[in-house]
């Protein structure tokens, strides 16, 4: 994409900002012989600092825009709000495990225009605008084109604590369906993440859950935009419908998922 929009050009700056400060707290993580609550409280300074540098840096080059607090915040009609997660994949963070991202979107009347996720680590920008294609640093990516449930990498991510008896209920029918066709499960800590490696077509299947509407709002554009599909089992867009089991694959695999699950293989 050799003319990135001014759009998206404020969202880089701003993200560089904050790059170098989030991977020099990353690296000390590891040497933090310490209690769980001061990492804890380290990682949320990580955190506080991430959002006040991008709130500011957005805040000042879009005077009038709103900035979405939480996820519950009603938007007002004709008004432009950023969405900013500012550390997507907390628990791999505090844990020095290399999977985790930020990322800002732009939403307009109830609609995901623009997004950007990065992964600082790896030096990864994946980002997109509505009706122009989703995007890896310079390079246009898609959806895996595999058509076969038996030779996919099946994600599954839920941000409920792993000792509610609930997640197993949602996810046992996946695994119960990896299994029946040998399909590969991986479970990684990260939404965004795993929303921009099923973009780029690293993994074919995604299945998260109980996922608030900001965490969401990175992924659904970023998904169709590359081709793909991220909804409910009733078919209902992602962004209108968080909270609930998502799936996200190509057309082709996301039919027959869904097909499946609903009639329970």
């Amino acid at each position: 994409m050799s003319n990135k929009s001014p759009l998206l050009n404020i969202i880089f700056q701003s993200l560089n900002k904050v790059t170098r400060n989030v991977l020099r707290d990353f690296g000390e993580i590891e040497n933090l012989q310490v209690s769980p609550n001061s990492i804890d409280n380290f990682v949320s300074r990580t955190e506080n600092k991430v959002y006040s540098t991008l709130m500011e840096d957005l805040t000042k080059s879009r005077p009038t825009w709103g900035m979405k607090l939480n996820s519950i915040e009603e938007s007002i009609e004709d008004k432009y709000y950023w969405i900013v997660d500012t550390l997507n994949g907390r628990f791999n963070f505090s844990h020095a495990l290399p999977y985790f991202s930020i990322s800002i979107s732009v939403e307009y009347n109830n609609e995901i225009l623009s997004t950007v996720i990065l992964d600082p680590l790896r030096d990864e920008l994946f980002f997109a605008e509505k009706g122009k294609g989703s995007y890896l640093n310079d390079r246009r990516i898609r959806v895996s084109r595999r058509s076969s449930i038996g030779s996919c990498v099946f994600s599954i991510y839920d941000d409920s604590q792993t000792t509610n008896n609930k997640i197993t209920e949602i996810f046992e029918p996946i695994y119960a369906l990896a299994s029946k066709y040998s399909s590969v499960t991986r479970e990684f800590g990260s939404s965004a993440l795993n929303f921009a490696w099923l973009a780029s077509g690293k993994i074919d299947c995604l299945f998260t859950n109980n996922l608030n509407k900001n965490q969401v709002a990175c992924g659904e554009l970023l998904i169709k935009e590359a081709g793909g599909y991220l909804t409910n089992l009733k078919y209902i867009n992602a962004y209108r419908s968080y909270g609930d089991l998502l799936i996200g694959a190509n057309p082709t695999l996301h039919k027959e998922l869904l097909k499946k699950i609903n009639n329970k293989f």
